[in-house]
């Protein structure tokens, strides 16, 4: 992925990147579902006519914007059709061990994304790939990566960071933060980077 290698984007695997091979790939989409479904690659791509820019923003202080195209979250919840009771969405990253809770209400975010594509080019896994979750308005350990199970269930659950003290809302604090677009610190009010 030259582009994300040209930015510098920092490699990070809290769990140890895992080797996942493209071919056989499945994203599972359960839980409190009227509809779930497993997707293969082929049909995640056919689906995924979305493309958004937006940042993706690390509690570890920098920021990158990149233009992601995937299948917007609501669009994918729109697919599902959640249960009533339905009221957060659980991401789980391929081995299992990281996992990530947002609210439903997450979702609705015009930029959030499962994305499959990064400025033109398939994820590959040290960026996350084949397929993860982009949210924008929250630190980046919401977006989760390698995703292979997304599911919708009634309550909130501490993920992988979470259970290890960072917040459960994740919302961007202000903070100084550095852009890897432009190789500048600047100050952030806090709320999703809109620069």
């Amino acid at each position: 992925m030259a582009r994300l290698a040209d930015l510098k984007i920092p490699v990070f695997w809290a769990e140890g990147q895992p080797v996942i091979e493209r071919e056989g790939f499945l994203l599972r989409v359960g839980g409190l579902v009227e509809s779930p479904r497993a997707l293969g690659l082929p049909e995640l791509a056919s689906l995924a006519t979305d493309t958004v820019s937006c940042r993706l923003t690390s509690v570890t202080r920098w920021s990158v914007r990149l233009t992601w195209t995937g299948i917007l979250a609501r669009r994918l919840a729109e697919l599902a059709r959640p249960a009533r009771a339905a009221a957060f969405v659980k991401f789980t990253s391929f081995g299992g061990r990281y996992f990530t809770v947002v609210p439903l209400a997450a979702l609705d975010h015009p930029r959030a994304i499962v994305a499959l594509w990064a400025e033109g080019e398939e994820l590959p896994v040290e960026y996350g790939g084949p397929v993860r979750a982009v949210f924008p308005q929250l630190w980046g350990y919401k977006s989760a990566k390698s995703i292979v199970a997304v599911d919708f269930q009634e309550r909130d659950e501490p993920g992988y960071w979470e259970s290890r003290g960072y917040g459960g809302d994740a919302a961007i604090t202000a903070t100084k933060l550095h852009d890897l677009n432009t190789r500048q610190s600047r100050h952030h009010p806090g709320g999703e980077v809109a620069w």
